[in-house]
């Protein structure tokens, strides 16, 4: 704004000069008329002798008439341009700072809502991940001895088959043979308990197995009391891997419907 008022100032001063110059010329061409008119009209100033000598010629008005025109209009007009230019420019500086307030009170809302759409679409994942996971990874199970007799002694490694089941979720424990088979690939948890009567044997035992080999056991003798047991483990599974609970040989276990007899797992996380 500033380099603008500097031009016009610059335009203004350079249109004073002109118009000054202009007056000097227009004043030697007045000076020209008014010797050329004198001769002109002399001979009609000696036969009208009323006429007044001090009156102005048309020749001089017109002269005068040009000088006001080519100086003082011109001065007034610059001077009113530039005092409108200068509301025009202090307008428009007005509302480029107001777009400018607007355009950053925009922005804000515009990273607003993208900050929650982000968080719209993340959490909209998340849930249909969880949904997806819950409905391909649930795996649990609970089952217990059906018998209400003693099962032994037998003088084999003999498969348990817990066949009341109790929950089976996804189905991936077998009521038929007593095997859990994993599904996926992860980590499990499996428990089981045990619970003899007693007699003259005097003991029980068994161990918990995956694919054939022994993983944790119990162990109880008494010949007067009731034996009960368990144990637990946390297992990495892959897929198809298979677990279940033997009885040891020459070893017994009983159960009734109090379902002392338990097998229990289920995936903690896949891998």
């Amino acid at each position: 704004m500033e380099r603008v008022t500097v031009i016009i100032l610059i335009c203004l001063l350079a249109g004073l000069s002109e118009c000054e110059e202009g007056g000097d010329q227009n004043q030697i061409n007045q000076n020209l008329i008014t010797e050329l008119s004198y001769e002109d009209t002399k001979a009609e100033n000696n036969n009208d002798v009323s006429a007044d000598p001090g009156s102005e010629t048309p020749a001089t008005r017109t002269a005068n008439k040009t000088t006001d025109h080519l100086c003082e209009p011109n001065i007034y007009m610059v001077l009113k341009e530039l005092g409108a230019l200068e509301e025009r420019q202090k307008a428009t500086v007005r509302a480029l700072e107001e777009t400018n307030t607007k355009l950053e009170a925009s922005e804000k809302k515009v990273a607003a809502l993208n900050s929650t759409l982000t968080e719209l679409r993340t959490t909209k994942q998340a849930k249909i991940y969880f949904l997806v996971f819950l409905g391909q990874r649930q795996v649990a199970f609970s089952a217990a001895l059906p018998t209400e007799a003693t099962i032994g002694p037998a003088n084999v490694l003999y498969p348990l088959v817990y066949r009341h089941v109790l929950y089976n979720v996804g189905g991936h424990y077998s009521p038929v043979t007593g095997y859990f088979t994993a599904p996926v690939q992860g980590v499990y948890y499996f428990t089981f308990s045990s619970f003899w009567w007693g007699g003259n044997t005097g003991n029980s035992g068994g161990s918990l197995y995956h694919n054939g080999n022994p993983i944790v056991s119990w162990y109880g003798y008494s010949r007067a009391h009731p034996i009960s047991g368990s144990n637990s483990a946390v297992l990495m599974l892959q897929v198809g891997d298979m677990v279940n609970v033997r009885l040891w040989g020459n070893r017994q276990i009983s159960d009734n419907g109090n379902k002392y007899c338990t097998f229990t797992g289920f995936l903690l996380f896949p891998m």
